[in-house]
């Protein structure tokens, strides 16, 4: 069913941004519509930062007010009282600008949370209009993660970067300003430091950003390996493959693990160095400082204590870049890999005057001139013209890649036509709506669906306003009653993910009587018998051939035993009808079909190449 997939069309959901640049842009814009909101964020932001600020302005004034200086000897005389009420203020800034720290997270907690819940709708929308050819080039974790994952780790960085980023520019910016205002000459000795702490940041960041992508990698790697293992262990048991695929694990998880090392170690090493560079700071205001005051020692102590102040506030921009340069890469990575998929080509929209209901469909089913591919280069059907009756049925056969599928596919228009077209009932399926022109129609595939839940949920799947004893009387028809009444709960019996609490011709079964409660105009089955033993088989065939009686049915089939009394066989081959007729007419021709017939029965190959006589 599915056509091949392309090189690229799976990318692990942890790989670096392509686009860093415009995508960070996008992002930004998808949050124009909470300005309002961020400006509040930011006020409550800047102001924690400028109270912060004064703090060592405070203290400075304090150290030199404090302190009278006479000159009885060595006595200090204190005033208390002006002490304690300027310590008290330091005291209220210190705890009000946490208050504001508190509130500016809050709101942005919100509208992260708000964002991101918006944000998955808009995924599940646009999943819901996406072709089924997007989901066949991609796999069901890959689109998971980008549904889940990714909207979380924009939703989780959010808070972290909005409020870093916003307190980092207003400290940088204030704290420059508080240190000129205070001793410009003390400030230019702290401002000689940046140059060393912006190239420390920076380079350390790029290093470190090299191998946290490296480790994202081999994370992807990692639990692609673990996924498809576990999903296929059944496999890798049968084939004793649990020690090379052990070694595959530990050789992912060693690089991964490096990798993880080395991040860490270069994303841990900027802090020492910024506090290396900060002690180049100390050292520099301690030594200015007490030469251009030398002869006010009360003033050199005040500066020099503010400045210490000022010196650590000012690298807090810096150690911050080193803390959210990572979570801004992951983020805008994970936005990248959402707006891929909002991006994405969607189906052809119903026409708004569609047909929207089903219930005058008859069943007439015309093919006109139809080609269609799953990729440009490799064809696949050409020129296909096709009638069907009302209430006829179509048994179509081939070998493996014949397009037989394919036809399913177009008439459910899971795949539009490249050209011609495919009409029900004299009106072109374009012109009916997908609900309804689905809703016409029941299937059961060859690969049983099943949902966590009940059986008798599972069989009313195929119709909502059912009744029980209608669930039952479908499950009788389907031969399903029998196994599960024996069933702990019967019908309540709660079935796990994807049934695999009951055999496959159990679940096969189920499918089976989903589609008869459908009462379906059309039917489509595709190697529906293929999962149960023979004399089930037979049953569920005489129950199938009720059902099909005055329905259009469709009967797609590998085992040519099964079609032999089919009103007529469509023999496919390379994506067009090269054969036509009932079983006896067909083996008549002593063509293609003949071919395949009879080398069921001897084992010999119709599509392998004749020896030249």
């Amino acid at each position: 069913m599915a056509g091949p997939m392309g090189p690229g069309a799976r990318r692990g959901s942890n790989d670096r941004a392509q686009n860093f640049g415009q995508t960070s842009k996008r992002l930004i814009a998808e949050f124009k519509p909470l300005l309002a909101k961020f400006i509040v964020v930011a006020f409550f932001v800047i102001l924690g930062a400028v109270l912060t600020i004064l703090s060592p302005i405070l203290i400075k004034n304090i150290l030199s007010d404090m302190a009278s200086f006479v000159t009885f000897g060595m006595t200090i005389e204190v005033n208390w009282s002006l002490l304690l009420t300027k310590f008290g203020i330091v005291m209220g800034l210190y705890a009000l600008s946490a208050v504001l720290a508190w509130i500016a997270d809050w709101i942005v907690v919100k509208i992260s949370g708000d964002y991101a819940k918006n944000l998955r709708h808009d995924v599940q929308r646009k999943l819901n209009r996406l072709p089924l050819s997007y989901f066949d080039k991609q796999t069901y974790g890959e689109i998971l993660s980008r549904a889940t994952n990714d909207v979380d780790t924009i939703s989780r960085s959010m808070q972290q970067i909005i409020t870093q980023v916003v307190s980092g520019i207003a400290l940088l910016i204030g704290v420059i300003i508080a240190m000129f205002i205070t001793e410009w000459r003390l400030a230019l000795v702290v401002l000689a430091t940046l140059p060393l702490s912006v190239f420390l940041t920076v380079f350390i960041a790029t290093k470190s950003q090299k191998e946290f992508v490296k480790y994202q990698v081999k994370l992807g790697r990692l639990n692609s390996h673990i996924e498809e293992n576990y999903s296929g262990y059944k496999v890798v048991k049968l084939f004793n493959k649990e020690e090379e695929s052990t070694k595959v694990f530990k050789s992912i998880n060693d690089d991964m693990s490096k990798a993880d090392r080395m991040s860490q170690f270069l994303s841990g090493i900027i802090f020492p160095m910024l506090r290396f560079v900060n002690n180049l700071g100390f050292v520099g205001v301690s030594v200015v400082g007490g030469l251009i005051s030398s002869n006010a020692p009360a003033e050199a102590l005040s500066n020099m204590v503010a400045f210490f102040m000022f010196i650590s506030i000012f690298q807090q921009p810096f150690q911050q870049i080193g803390q959210i340069s990572n979570i801004i890469q992951s983020t805008v990575a994970a936005a990248e890999r959402i707006f891929a998929v909002l991006d994405e080509t969607e189906m052809t929209p119903d026409d708004v005057n569609a047909i929207a209901t089903e219930e005058n469909i008859q069943g007439k089913v015309d093919f006109e001139n139809v080609f269609f591919s799953y990729n440009p280069q490799t064809p696949l059907i050409e020129d296909m013209n096709l009638h069907v009756n009302q209430g006829d049925s179509i048994a179509i056969v081939g070998p493996t890649g014949a397009g037989k599928t394919t036809i399913v596919n177009l008439i459910m228009r899971f795949y539009e036509l490249n050209s011609g077209s495919i009409k029900l009932d004299g009106i072109d399926i374009t012109h009916y709506t997908r609900e309804a022109l689905r809703g016409s129609v029941g299937m059961v595939l060859q690969d049983t669906w099943l949902f966590s839940g009940s059986i008798k949920d599972n069989i009313r799947y195929g119709r909502e306003d059912a009744t029980d004893e209608e669930i039952i009387e479908a499950a009788q028809s389907a031969h399903a009653h029998h196994f599960i009444s024996t069933l702990p709960g019967g019908y309540d019996f709660v079935l796990n993910e994807d049934g695999t609490n009951i055999s496959q011709g159990q679940r096969q079964l189920i499918t089976i009587a989903r589609a008869i409660l459908s009462k379906p105009k059309i039917l489509i089955l595709d190697e529906a018998t293929s999962s149960v033993d023979t004399r089930t088989e037979l049953a569920i065939q005489e129950a199938m051939a009720r059902l099909m009686k005055n329905r259009t049915s469709f009967v797609i089939a590998h085992r040519l035993s099964t079609i032999k009394n089919a009103k007529t066989i469509l023999v496919m081959n390379k994506g067009k009808i090269v054969e036509t007729g009932n079983h006896q007419e067909l083996l008549a021709k002593k063509g293609f079909y003949a071919d395949l017939y009879n080398a069921q029965f001897s084992g010999t190959n119709p599509l392998a190449p004749k020896e030249a006589e």
